[in-house]
C-alpha cells in the first residue's frame, strides 16, 4: 500500500551532510514555532541534523483536518552554516526549473532564525523501498529511470545539477509517477563549491569524489547510470537481446571520463526507445530469457 511520504522525504541527505557518525540534532516540541510565515506547523515527520521536517498548512486555515504540505526548516543555524546553505540551494535551483518529475518549492524564505521551504507533500514510496518489493517487468524498470532522466534533463536546462541523485531522493507514486526530491546539494553548472564532499559515495561520480571539480551535468548522469544498474538487478526475467542495448546505455552513462557520457537529454530519448522495444517483447516474450543482472554487473 501506498503512503504518504515522511520521514525518508528531504531527509536522505543528511547521511553525509556533516558527520556520518553524529547523533542527530533532537528539536523538541517547545522550540517549534507554532507558526512560520504564512504556514502553520503541525506533526513533526522527520528531525535530523540539518533539518526539521514537519506537516504544514497555510495559517489561514486553523482548524482544517488536512495537511497537505510539508515545511522543511533549517536547524543549528548559528553554528552550522551549511544547514542554511542546503534550504537556500535547494530554492534557488527550483526556481527557474517547472517539471512534474521535479519536486517543486512553494515557499521559502533564507532571513530570520529559522530558514525554510515548503513543498507539497507527495503521496509514495522512495524507489529504494520501492526496489525492495516485487521485481519489475523492464520496461517498467525504464519507465522509472526515465522519469528520473526528465527531471534532470529539466533542471540541467536551467543551469543547475542535482548533486545527489540516488534512489532515496526519488518518490515512486502509486501508479508509477516519479517525484525527484531534495535539491540541497544542488549546484550552478561550471562552480566550484568548495572541497567537501556533499553527496553519497555509491553514487557519486569518481571526479567528485575528488573534490575540487566544477559542477557539471555528466555528474548526475553517472548517479543516474548507477541508479539504472541497480534496478536492472531488481527485475523480472528478460532476455539477452533485450538486455544488451540497455547495458550498454548503462556503461556509457557510468563511464570514467565524465565528456564520454550522454546528456540526460540523450538518455531520456534512448530510454524512451529502449521501453517501446522492451515492452514489445515483454508482451511477446523469446523462449530464451534470463535474469537482468548478468550482463550490467561489470558496466556499474
Amino acid at each position: 500500500m501506498a503512503r504518504s511520504v515522511g520521514s525518508g522525504f528531504f531527509s536522505r541527505h543528511d547521511e553525509f551532510a556533516v558527520n556520518p557518525n553524529q547523533t542527530p540534532t533532537q528539536v523538541s516540541a517547545s522550540t517549534r514555532p507554532a507558526l512560520l510565515g504564512i504556514w502553520r506547523l503541525g506533526r513533526e515527520i522527520h528531525s535530523g541534523r540539518t533539518s526539521e521536517l514537519t506537516l504544514a498548512q497555510p495559517a489561514d486555515a486553523e482548524g482544517s483536518p488536512r495537511w497537505d504540505y510539508v515545511l522543511k526548516r533549517a536547524v543549528d543555524t548559528t553554528n552550522n552554516a551549511e544547514n542554511v546553505r542546503q534550504i537556500v540551494q535547494f530554492a534557488a535551483a527550483s526556481e527557474k526549473v517547472s517539471n512534474p518529475n521535479l519536486v517543486p518549492v512553494l515557499d521559502a524564505s533564507a532571513t530570520g532564525t529559522s530558514p525554510y521551504l515548503v513543498t507539497p507533500l507527495i503521496e509514495g514510496v522512495t524507489l529504494q523501498e520501492s526496489l525492495a518489493g516485487v521485481a519489475k517487468p523492464l520496461p517498467v524498470a525504464l519507465w522509472i529511470t526515465r522519469q528520473i532522466a526528465q527531471a534532470l534533463t529539466a533542471l540541467h536546462a536551467t543551469g543547475w545539477i542535482h548533486g545527489d541523485v540516488k534512489p532515496e531522493n526519488t518518490i515512486v507514486g502509486p501508479r508509477g509517477h516519479v517525484t525527484v526530491i531534495d535539491l540541497g546539494f544542488a549546484s550552478q553548472i561550471h562552480r566550484v563549491d568548495s572541497s567537501q564532499f556533499r553527496g553519497t559515495p555509491e553514487y557519486a561520480a569518481p571526479e567528485v569524489m575528488k573534490g575540487n571539480m566544477a559542477a557539471m551535468p555528466a555528474a548526475d548522469v553517472f548517479s543516474l547510470g548507477r541508479i539504472l544498474w541497480k534496478c536492472l538487478t531488481h527485475i523480472e526475467l528478460a532476455n539477452d537481446v533485450v538486455l544488451a542495448p540497455v547495458a550498454q546505455l548503462v556503461e556509457e552513462m557510468v563511464s570514467e571520463d565524465p565528456s564520454s557520457r550522454p546528456s540526460a537529454a540523450d538518455v531520456t530519448e534512448r530510454l524512451l526507445r529502449l521501453e517501446i522495444d522492451t515492452l514489445g517483447h515483454h508482451i511477446g516474450p523469446s523462449p530464451s530469457i534470463h535474469r537482468g543482472t548478468g550482463n550490467v554487473r561489470r558496466a556499474a
